[in-house]
């Protein structure tokens, strides 16, 4: 057995010595052409201290002047911004440290410091690395820049090149390990864990958040998406301006340590969590089969997020939105991925907040939204849109109070479309005052023609939050209801929550010059965001509707019941109109009334109709309670007009 172990050891380095020999000339070739493309690589880089116009005294200075080195991160930002450079640190010849582009830099080693007049002496010096957080090596070039005559400067550069600066240097690199390998056979190690080390500690801070310890985008963009089905989240929070202007900036940062923590300990160890900013977070969810699996992952983090958090001795609760995209399906690369799981997170702020998943339908950079665009524009003045209505009815007496206005498009190609197919690209193409003002006419008229029959009915338009920030539109309701002789009661407009957040000042200022000409306003969705009751009695509104993710389940989930019954008392308090959307059954609506809901609508009374259908539908809901029997269209008693 001895003699086995012997003969197996002289074979294995016979052949370590066998591939040395071997691969020696090969390695010195190849290191030669490394060196030349790394030194050159790095004279291109050099080249920027001559544009910088160096002191003449520079190699005797203790320090650099401020416009001096103002100009030399000028110039390592464009170059960084180019991807020619990753790092830059000025020496001289007694090791003294002029700039570095680190704001921890680390000093030079003795063995490095022997390197300097090497280098001065016209000798530049090249080492290669890998870091496992790079797809490749990466170079450190020790250089002596000269001046504009061409006369050394007297300072050494040191210049760390990027990856693909080097990417071609990967068979130098995969020859030196079977070397390694050779040499570790035979007994000879050779490592130098000095220079590793530094370079693993600037590698790390140029791929890495310095508060949270996360990735950063740098670090998120150089992943490698073709092997997985991915996921990308993005995640806004909520309210952190308001913690870092009312407890300061080191609780602010605290907090999100403290999130970064709680995002890194809900992923897998495959998945990726960067910073990306002040309040925003991104996340690489590797192996994610579809859509609806990242909608249960996101949620499940959301709700992470939901619970306080103990900082600095005070509790913190924070909200937050998340748009997701999915790899390949939304995209073949990250700035795509980026780019579209961007659209969902405006989405999902503008719709109140948690998650929404890309919708082609939201890319106006897309070709198929780039053409609906162009043809809304001729839309709105071609008589392609529509106004259907649907009623609003008072549950207590059964009367119809009024109707909501919901544009629809006439697409000659496309068919009817629903408001969602267009409505959200044209609040981002800025095509919403024109559209708002065709709607706000043609409600107005239609409801003047109706109240002319002799029906008292009101109607109730919805209107964008840039909507409510133009100072010119309170003129132009007035306008439209003077010219179609209606009555400013008569309207109400329909607000979201979200828009109400936007700019509450400005918000608030065109609600009271709207309220002054007797016109109503109302928050939609009401329960799907985060205004709160006490914010509300700032604005002049007059109702509130309750959002349909609590009517839907009112009968099966006891918290859904316990928020509508918490919202109708505090908004009765308040003297406000309890409305509920999304109506579809008579339990429900009868359960509606049992706590106090002022009107509802819904599919139970009416799905929305087209306006010359809305005399004859209120004609029929008026005999129908003058014979006290259920309408023809529905066992349920229809209302009817007031």
């Amino acid at each position: 057995m001895v003699r086995s172990w012997r003969l197996l050891a002289l074979v294995l380095v016979l052949a370590g010595v066998t591939v040395g020999a071997g691969a020696l000339n090969l390695q010195q070739r190849e290191r030669e052409r490394a060196l030349e493309h790394a030194i050159t690589d790095a004279g291109v880089v050099s080249e920027l201290l001559v544009e910088v116009e160096l002191p003449a005294d520079v190699a005797v200075v203790t320090a650099l002047p401020g416009d001096v080195l103002a100009r030399i991160g000028r110039g390592v930002g464009h170059l960084r911004e180019g991807n020619r450079l990753v790092g830059l640190q000025l020496w001289t010849r007694d090791g003294r440290l002029l700039y570095s582009d680190s704001s921890d830099p680390d000093p030079l080693s003795p063995e490095e410091q022997a390197h300097l007049a090497d280098v001065l002496a016209g000798r530049p010096q090249v080492e290669f690395e890998h870091d496992e957080d790079r797809a490749g090596p990466t170079a450190t070039v020790l250089i002596a820049p000269v001046g504009p005559d061409g006369v050394p400067v007297g300072l050494v550069a040191e210049i760390l090149l990027p990856e693909d600066v080097v990417a071609g240097q990967l068979r130098e690199a995969t020859i030196r390990l079977a070397l390694t390998v050779g040499a570790l056979l035979i007994g000879v190690v050779i490592l130098g864990t000095t220079s590793r080390r530094r370079m693993l500690r600037r590698e790390h801070r140029a791929l890495h958040d310095p508060l949270t310890g996360l990735g950063n985008r740098a670090l998120l963009v150089q992943q490698d998406l073709r092997k997985h089905t991915s996921a990308l989240l993005l995640l806004d929070l909520e309210g952190f301006k308001e913690v870092n202007d009312a407890l300061g900036h080191a609780i602010g940062d605290e907090l999100l340590v403290a999130i970064g923590d709680e995002l890194r300990s809900a992923v897998r160890p495959d998945d990726l969590v960067a910073r990306l900013g002040d309040d925003e977070f991104a996340l690489l969810l590797r192996d994610v089969p579809d859509g609806e699996a990242a909608l249960v992952r996101a949620r499940a983090l959301l709700a992470r997020l939901e619970r306080p958090f103990a900082v600095g001795g005070v509790s913190l609760e924070v909200g937050a939105s998340m748009g997701v995209a999915l790899h390949p399906e939304h995209g073949d690369d990250m700035p795509s991925l980026l780019r579209r799981a961007d659209m969902a997170l405006h989405r999902a702020r503008h719709e109140g907040g948690g998650v929404r998943l890309f919708d082609p339908a939201d890319d106006t950079n897309d070709a198929g939204q780039l053409e609906l665009l162009a043809q809304l524009r001729g839309a709105i003045d071609g008589g392609e849109l529509r106004l259907h209505f649907q009623p609003k009815v008072a549950l207590r007496t059964g009367r119809t109070m009024g109707f909501e206005a919901l544009v629809r498009w006439q697409h000659p190609d496309r068919g009817l479309l629903g408001p969602g197919a267009f409505v959200p690209a044209a609040e981002r193409a800025a095509l919403m005052r024109p559209l708002t003002e065709w709607v706000l006419r043609e409600a107005i008229r239609r409801c003047a023609g109706w109240r002319a029959e002799g029906w008292d009915v009101d109607v109730a338009v919805n209107v964008a939050p840039a909507t409510l920030l133009d100072p010119e539109f309170p003129a132009h309701v007035n306008h439209v209801l003077a010219a179609e002789q209606l009555p400013g009661h008569a309207l109400e407009l329909e607000m979201t929550e979200t828009a109400a957040m936007v700019d509450p000042r400005r918000t608030a200022e065109t609600l009271r010059r709207l309220r002054a000409m007797g016109v109503r306003v109302s928050v939609d969705d009401f329960g799907a965001g985060y205004t709160s009751l006490s914010y509300l009695k700032t604005l002049p509104v007059t109702a509130l509707k309750i959002d349909r993710g609590f009517v839907t389940h009112l009968l099966e989930d006891g918290a859904d019941e316990a928020v509508t019954r918490t919202v109708v008392q505090l908004a009765h308090d308040l003297g406000l109109t309890i409305v509920a959307e999304g109506v579809e059954t008579a339990e429900v609506r009868q359960r509606l009334l049992e706590l106090g809901c002022d009107e509802a609508q819904g599919y139970l009374f009416a799905r929305p109709m087209d306006p010359d259908d809305v005399p004859a539908w209120l004609r029929e809901c008026a005999a129908a309670a003058r014979a006290a029997l259920p309408t023809p269209r529905s066992s349920v008693e229809r209302p009817a007009h007031r």
